[in-house]
């Protein structure tokens, strides 16, 4: 494919890329999710690859705003590849629509899962820990370092991501999927992300009991005496194990925090909780 002039130019290609970076759920709707995104992607080549031919062009358009939805950063790796597909189908390669469509919706669930996985469970907490961190002192650079390191992480690797999908095209991708090497990735982003979201209850979830035995001897603390050498934060690891069995057994998000807010204010006025 390198070997052959190319249809599409690098700067359609960057132009495809800033319109899916930056626009993939402005037309975010249940029936195509991002597919309109897509196919707004897709305006630069079609204008290249059919110039005199308003049917294929209409054909193609049609195959690209179908239902799509996957992680913005790592699927951009599955737009690039299918814009190579797109192109050698216009150069008259037999490549079926349906196996375009296909293997584009086939590879939504496993970039989906590995991308949600590494960015919500790894990439964002460990950044909002360190940056938190630093807006507490005082300083506003916290929130400002944030969303530059974020900004830039998205970017140049979801750059890198579509460009790569375009020149390795779907051989590459669907090899690298056959391999198994996406599952190894996905596991250690999960067993990372267990051990950053445990460090992060640690730090910020603070539940104690100020309640203390008062004899004619000594004053017991429950919190310092019992809680805390029994096992230093056993509460806020608890109240997050609850948390997650509730989530489990089909609790609504809004219904957890409902009872958070009444268990807090209960706690707090009786003297049973405090921080």
């Amino acid at each position: 494919m390198n070997k052959e002039k190319s249809l599409i130019s690098k700067k359609d290609l960057v132009k495809s890329w800033l319109i899916w970076e930056n626009f993939p759920q402005t037309c975010y709707n249940y029936e195509r999710m991002m597919g309109q995104a897509v196919a707004h992607v897709f305006v630069p080549a079609s204008r290249k690859f059919y110039q005199n031919d308003p049917a294929k062009k209409k054909e193609m358009m049609k195959r690209e705003i179908e239902f799509f939805n996957v992680h913005v950063e790592f699927g951009s790796v599955i737009i690039g590849m299918i814009i190579a597909m797109e192109e050698q189908k216009a150069k008259g390669k037999e490549i079926p629509g349906e196996f375009i469509t296909s293997l584009k919706t086939s590879m939504m669930g496993p970039l989906s899962g590995v991308g949600d996985t590494i960015y919500q469970g790894v990439l964002i907490p460990i950044l909002l820990a360190i940056c938190i961190d630093i807006t507490l002192k005082g300083t506003i650079w916290g929130a400002i370092l944030y969303f530059v390191l974020m900004f830039a992480f998205s970017w140049i690797f979801s750059y890198a991501n579509f460009m790569f999908g375009y020149r390795a095209g779907a051989e590459a991708v669907m090899d690298f999927l056959e391999k198994g090497i996406l599952n190894k990735i996905l596991k250690g982003a999960e067993v990372m992300g267990c051990m950053v979201m445990g460090g992060l209850v640690s730090s910020y979830v603070k539940i104690t009991v100020p309640l203390k035995i008062v004899t004619s001897t000594q004053t017991f603390s429950i919190q310092k005496q019992f809680l805390d050498v029994l096992m230093p934060n056993i509460l806020p690891f608890c109240f997050t194990l609850l948390i997650l069995f509730l989530l489990k057994r089909g609790w609504h998000s809004l219904k957890v925090i409902g009872l958070i807010i009444v268990i807090g204010i209960l706690g707090g006025l009786f003297g049973i909780l405090g921080v």
